[in-house]
């Protein structure tokens, strides 16, 4: 797929999802998912299996793997993995291309912000932790732990953004973000680097990069074009 330029350059605000978009914590997901997986009797999921089982909601993708969610439910699960995983997610970098892609962002005059589906008080807490709290102008992340859906909280973002929601590019890692996306008019550009496989995210015929920089160098390029193969990843 490709990224131009011209996709971006009319574009008002940009919001990116959080987790597995900005700060690269799809290694501590997977060790998280094996620490319920052991104490629940599942068979663990390797690096590659997670990325091609992910999907929300997330209790579908917990059944998937095999828990059972009717002998145990969905809720002492989830908070057994954030209590993991919350403790640990501070020693998560962020992926490269970060601070070039909101600076580039900041420079072509569009408003930046966050949509994720982390709960909304320990998102905040791991970016005034990562020094990224001011440069949002919203912060949105969900009231529960249960990472159902993200849409209903995208249609209250665009609210607060006003204008045309096409001139708003939302950037994230799965087919969730693509379905927010399209749900609420909004222009979704995927990258591959987060918690699903390049292969998932071509399927779906969305924009998809290979990495977050090739956004920051579409955002400062005026005749560029950014281009991600069809099928391949290196």
């Amino acid at each position: 797929m490709t990224l131009s330029p011209g996709l971006l350059r009319g574009a008002e605000h940009i919001v990116f999802d959080w987790n597995g978009t900005l700060i690269d914590d799809l290694w501590l997901a997977v060790r998280g998912v094996n620490h319920c997986a052991e104490r629940y009797g599942v068979k663990p999921v390797t690096h590659a299996s997670y990325r091609e089982a992910f999907s929300f909601p997330i209790s579908d993708f917990y059944a998937r793997l095999g828990f059972d969610l009717k002998r145990v439910p969905f809720t002492e699960i989830v908070n057994f993995y954030l209590e993991y995983f919350d403790k640990n997610v501070a020693e998560c970098p962020l992926h490269d291309g970060v601070h070039e892609s909101i600076a580039a962002a900041e420079r072509a005059g569009m408003s930046v912000s966050i949509l994720s589906a982390s709960h909304n008080a320990i998102l905040i807490q791991t970016l005034r932790a990562k020094c990224l709290l001011e440069r949002f102008t919203y912060v949105v992340g969900l009231t529960d732990n249960l990472a159902i859906d993200k849409r209903a909280a995208a249609i209250r973002l665009q609210k607060q953004l006003g204008g045309n929601p096409e001139r708003t590019i939302y950037v994230g890692d799965t087919l969730h973000d693509f379905e927010v996306a399209n749900a609420v008019g909004w222009t979704p550009v995927l990258v591959a680097t987060g918690h699903q496989s390049a292969e998932r995210l071509l399927a779906s015929k969305a924009t998809v990069i290979k990495r977050l920089g090739d956004l920051a160098r579409a955002l400062t390029l005026e005749t560029d074009v950014v281009s991600f193969g069809e099928r391949s990843v290196s």
